[in-house]
C-alpha cells in the first residue's frame, strides 16, 4: 500500500523535522492520561476529582480556540507552535514534581492542566495550517496522512506503555517523560525555517469578522461543520461513554474493551495507510461518506453483538474516520487562501467540541432512563442521517481535488 511514491514527501526536510517532533510528543502525550489519572486518584480517590482535571484542560481550549485562529493567520506559526510546546512541557514538568514530592492537589493539578489547556488551544490552528509552508501543494494530502500515521501507531503502544510505567517506575516519571517529550518537541520546531505572515494593519476584531465571512460563504465548508458538532457528540457520548457501560451488561471483561479500542486504532493505521495512496478526485464527498462507518459500533453495541463483531465494526469506523480526517485537512488546506487557515481551523475545532459536553449529560441522562442499546442506536441513525445529509449540498459533488501543477511546454 505505501509506495515510494507515498514517501517522496519525506524528501522535504522541514516535514521530516515536523513530523519527528510532532511524534515526539504524542509518546508522551499518550502515556500522560493514565500517569495523571492514577496520581490524582492517589490523594483523592473521588472520581469527581478527576472530572475535575479533566475538565480543567477542556473549558479553555474552547474560549481560546478562536484566538488562537486569528493569532495563527497574524504571528508566526512555528513561534505559536514552539510557545504551545514549552508551556505544557513546564506544567507537566511543574506536576511532576509535585506528585514525587507528595505535594499535588486537585486544584494545583487542575490549574496547570488549565495552563497547558489553553496553550494547546493557542498552538492548534496554527499546527493545523503549517503543512502549505513545508511541502509542494500536490503533497499535501501525502503530508497529512504521514502526519497522522505514526502517531496513530504510537497512541496503540503508548497507553499500554505508560500504564506499565506506572506500576514499575511510578506516575511522576511518565509525567516526567511527558514534559521531557513537549521540550525536545519545542526545541525542534524552533529549527524550521518558516516565513512569517506579512505585517497587516488590520484589527483582530476585523480579522476574526473576515474569517467568519470567509467560513460562513462557503456551504460546504460550515455545513460539514454543522454535521460533525452532531456527530462527534452522538460518537463520544455513544461509544466512548456507553461503550463500557455496553460491554458491562453483556457480562465481558475489561479485556474485550481493551480489544475494541485496540480494532478501532488499528482501523485509524489502515485509513492512514488508504490516504497515502488513494487520492479521490470527488474528495468531499469521499470525506463525508467515510464518516458513515463511524455507526457501526454503535449498532454493534445496541445489538448485544459478539466481540468479533464489535472488533470488525471498530475496525471499519478507524478506517473511515481517519480517511476522513485526512480528507477534510487536505480540502480546506487546498481550497482556502493560506492567510485564512488558521481561523477557519479554529471554527471547526470549535465546532466539533461544541456540543462534546452537553452530548455526553443527554446520552448518559437518555441511557439512565431509557437503557443503553436504545439510545446506541438511536444516536446511530441520528449520526447516519446527519451524514448522509450533507450529500444533499450541490456544493460537495462540486469541491475537487486540485491537479498537480503541469510545466509549461516549450515553444
Amino acid at each position: 500500500m505505501v509506495t515510494k511514491g507515498s514517501l517522496s514527501v519525506l524528501r522535504h526536510k522541514p516535514f521530516r523535522l515536523f513530523v519527528l517532533a510532532r511524534l515526539i510528543s504524542v509518546s508522551g502525550s499518550s502515556m500522560a492520561p493514565v500517569a495523571l489519572a492514577f496520581s490524582v486518584l492517589g490523594f483523592d480517590d473521588r472520581p469527581s476529582s478527576l472530572a475535575i482535571v479533566l475538565a480543567s484542560s477542556t473549558v479553555p481550549q474552547l474560549i481560546l480556540l478562536l484566538v488562537g485562529g486569528v493569532a495563527a493567520d497574524r504571528l508566526s506559526r512555528q513561534r505559536l507552535i514552539v510557545f504551545g510546546n514549552l508551556v505544557p512541557a513546564c506544567t507537566q514538568a511543574a506536576v511532576a514534581v509535585m506528585v514525587a514530592t507528595g505535594t499535588a492537589s486537585v486544584t494545583s493539578v487542575a490549574v496547570f492542566a488549565a495552563l497547558a489547556g489553553g496553550a494547546s488551544a493557542m498552538m492548534q490552528p496554527a499546527m493545523n495550517s503549517l503543512l502549505p509552508q513545508l511541502v509542494p501543494e500536490d503533497q499535501i494530502q501525502e503530508a497529512n496522512a504521514l502526519l497522522r500515521l505514526p502517531t496513530n501507531i504510537v497512541r496503540i503502544v503508548a497507553p499500554a506503555v505508560g500504564g506499565a510505567l506506572v506500576a514499575t517506575i511510578g506516575a511522576q516519571w511518565t509525567l516526567g517523560w511527558d514534559a521531557a517529550s513537549f521540550a525536545i518537541a519545542a526545541f525542534m520546531c524552533s529549527r524550521l525555517k518558516i516565513s512569517g505572515p506579512g505585517k497587516t494593519q488590520s484589527s483582530v476584531l476585523r480579522d476574526f469578522r473576515d474569517g467568519w465571512k470567509e467560513f460562513s460563504s462557503r456551504l460546504w465548508l460550515w455545513s460539514y461543520v454543522l454535521s460533525g458538532t452532531v456527530v462527534v457528540a452522538l460518537w463520544l457520548g455513544g461509544y466512548q461513554l456507553l461503550g463500557p457501560v455496553a460491554i458491562n451488561d453483556q457480562h465481558m471483561s475489561a479485556a474485550a474493551w481493551g480489544t475494541v479500542q485496540g480494532s478501532f486504532a488499528g482501523g485509524l493505521v489502515a485509513g492512514g495507510l488508504v490516504s497515502l495512496k488513494w487520492k479521490p478526485s470527488r474528495i468531499m464527498v469521499v470525506c463525508v461518506c467515510a464518516n458513515i462507518p463511524l455507526a457501526l459500533p454503535l449498532v454493534a453495541l445496541a445489538a448485544h453483538a459478539p466481540l468479533i463483531v464489535l472488533a470488525s465494526a471498530a475496525v471499519l469506523a478507524g478506517i473511515g474516520l481517519d480517511i476522513a480526517i485526512v480528507c477534510w485537512n487536505t480540502t480546506i488546506q487546498e481550497q482556502l487562501p493560506p492567510e485564512l487557515l488558521g481561523r477557519v481551523s479554529s471554527f471547526s475545532a470549535i465546532g466539533e467540541l461544541l456540543a462534546v459536553p452537553l452530548g455526553y449529560v443527554v446520552v448518559g441522562a437518555a441511557a439512565t432512563t431509557l437503557g443503553p442499546s436504545s439510545v446506541l442506536a438511536v444516536s446511530a441513525a441520528v449520526m447516519t442521517l446527519a451524514t448522509l445529509a450533507l450529500l444533499l449540498a450541490p456544493s460537495m459533488w462540486a469541491i475537487r481535488r486540485r491537479p498537480a501543477e503541469q510545466p509549461v511546454p516549450v515553444a
